[in-house]
């Protein structure tokens, strides 16, 4: 599937390492020019991931703890702090060549942000953005995460958004470093959504932002 020159990759229930080693594979192609710019959607077994900023501190359950309960714990590129991945979220990494669309790094972001809240609005709730805590927020409580790198100009990760997840993970960590909550759409609602469909709102509303993103670059460098 393609909408304004982003191919729709769909990876179903994938392994974070298998993921990244893909998604990593796919960026190097989009570098060299030899693929278009994708949005893969993905969901992952449960996963906590480790950003720049570290976040070790903030995973509440030492390694054995983890191993015995099933959790895997990787350290990534993308921006940010601690973050956690499971069965009922809905993730969507991108592989963009900001360069040729002459996409700023601010539009970019935005982008995201007002694609998770316009699916939000989609279900009925009000769902925000925050300058300071990127991301969709409902209230105090997050629903939709994003971190990002862009490596050669080119992004790789993305943006996470809680459909149907297990909130209950989300207590052995602090999410991105923050004492903050976190929602989804499940318990705004009071049930679970079709994740198929979540899928579909989210790559048609990020092909659309992010085309209208365009056209956007500043004289600030892209991170190299």
């Amino acid at each position: 599937m393609f909408k304004h020159g982003f191919e729709r990759i769909d990876w179903g229930l994938l392994d974070y390492k298998e993921t990244l080693g893909r998604m990593l594979a796919r960026h190097g192609a989009r570098v060299e020019q030899k693929v278009c710019d994708a949005l893969i959607c993905v969901e992952h077994p449960k996963v906590f991931t480790l950003g720049k900023k570290g976040g070790r501190e903030n995973v509440l359950l030492t390694d054995d703890q983890l191993r015995e309960r099933g959790y895997s714990l990787h350290q990534v590129d993308r921006a940010g702090n601690v973050t956690f991945h499971g069965p009922g979220q809905a993730v969507i990494y991108l592989v963009v060549g900001l360069k040729e669309r002459r996409m700023s790094v601010k539009a970019l972001v935005k982008a995201v942000e007002d694609s998770l809240c316009q699916v939000c609005a989609h279900y009925g709730i009000n769902a925000k953005g925050n300058p300071e805590k990127p991301g969709a927020w409902v209230g105090d409580s997050k629903i939709g995460a994003i971190g990002m790198a862009i490596p050669k100009k080119v992004t790789t990760h993305g943006l996470a958004f809680n459909a149907n997840i297990d909130l209950s993970d989300f207590d052995l960590i602090r999410p991105c470093g923050l004492d903050a909550r976190t929602t989804s759409v499940a318990e705004q609602l009071g049930k679970t959504i079709d994740l198929g469909n979540c899928f579909d709102l989210l790559y048609d509303s990020l092909a659309e932002n992010l085309h209208q993103a365009e056209d956007t670059i500043s004289h600030v460098p892209l991170e190299k």
